[in-house]
């Protein structure tokens, strides 16, 4: 059954309600979501700026991740390929990642 226009947008505003809030039968954008979509817009940048230079394929399946962990600073020297899971490789942000590491220097 075809939705109306007016339920159209009412499913999609709760679909997405993380990142709005309705007011009066409105959608009305949050200021954090504001912040929150230029950064993903920055990250998509670095992810295809990185599949530019070292080709699509070696990017598939990894993550791209900022040294200084600053989603807007794309310079080519603050980016690198991370592997999925491991918190972006950097500061032990993956906790097991980290017992992982000491269980094996312990072993040897």
């Amino acid at each position: 059954m075809a939705r109306s226009k007016a339920a159209t947008k009412k499913a999609k505003a709760a679909y997405s309600r993380r990142y709005r809030k309705t007011a009066k039968g409105k959608a009305v954008t949050k200021a954090y979501n504001k912040r929150t979509v230029k950064q993903r817009a920055s990250r998509n940048k670095a992810r295809a700026k990185v599949a530019k230079k070292v080709g699509k394929s070696k990017v598939k399946g990894k993550e791209i991740d900022h040294k200084n962990k600053n989603p807007k600073d794309n310079r080519a020297s603050n980016l690198r390929i991370a592997k999925k899971g491991h918190g972006g490789g950097t500061k032990g942000s993956n906790r097991n990642a980290a017992k992982r590491k000491k269980k094996k220097k312990k072993r040897k």
